[in-house]
């Protein structure tokens, strides 16, 4: 929940209101978490990510080498569609943004940035890696997120399934204004060979840009490449294992 909001940080409150603990346990976890070095408290009591979460990051890099892996592919769809292009990945309830690209399209959307974790479904990416998992984690993902759906325009857990229907339908998701008013997202999930989710690539641009013939040529430019990219995955073992 703190990572969630780590650069405006979060309140006692409002860990006390999406955990749903108790003030006297929040208070004892927090106590413990800042004494590991796991989170921080600034002057103005918000609470941040720490300096060992940081540390404990680049000691997971070099055994998680997604990003690495990714990075040309998701560089040519950036410079392919011209648009932004992001790589996400599972991260409990939430997606996390591991990295971002830019297109050539003088108007660039930063719709989340790199280490942006945020309930999974909202976006193009999270909702292509939401749609590929198995009901039973949508239906317990989407619980888990309930009260969180509040800060993302008028999304619900009802409008969420009803996206994910689409979306599978498809066979590629498209989302507009949740995240980011007047900005669209189309994303598509990278499958290991047992058709799970390991990652998932969107492309994000401006609405007025994002017409028909745009959306189509973009679905498969990202058709193509996560297609190469769940190849590569498997070939580097970085892939979940079978």
């Amino acid at each position: 929940m703190v990572a969630s909001r780590s650069r405006e940080g979060t309140r006692l409150i409002d860990l006390i209101e999406l955990s749903g603990l108790q003030k006297p346990t929040i208070h004892r976890l927090l106590k413990q978490l800042v004494t590991s070095g796991m989170l921080m408290q600034g002057t103005d009591k918000r609470y941040h990510l720490g300096q060992f979460s940081y540390e404990l990051g680049l000691a997971a890099a070099m055994h998680f080498r997604i990003r690495e892996t990714c990075e040309p592919f998701l560089e040519r769809i950036a410079n392919l569609t011209g648009d932004t292009a992001f790589l996400v990945v599972r991260s409990g309830a939430d997606s996390f943004c591991v990295d971002r690209k830019m297109g050539a399209y003088p108007i660039k959307v930063f719709t989340v940035e790199v280490g942006h974790r945020q309930p999974l479904g909202v976006g193009g990416a999270g909702l292509a890696l939401l749609s590929a998992l198995p009901d039973s984690d949508i239906n317990q993902i989407i619980a888990a997120n309930d009260k969180r759906f509040e800060q993302f325009g008028a999304l619900t857990g009802a409008k969420l399934h009803k996206l994910i229907a689409s979306t599978r339908k498809r066979g590629f998701s498209i989302i507009s204004d949740f995240a980011v008013a007047g900005v669209t997202g189309v994303g598509r999930a990278v499958l290991d060979r047992g058709g799970y989710p390991l990652a998932a690539i969107s492309v994000s641009t401006v609405s007025q840009r994002m017409d028909s013939v745009h959306q189509d040529m973009v679905s498969q430019v990202l058709k193509s490449g996560v297609t190469e990219l769940a190849a590569a995955l498997s070939y580097t073992g970085t892939g979940r294992a079978q």
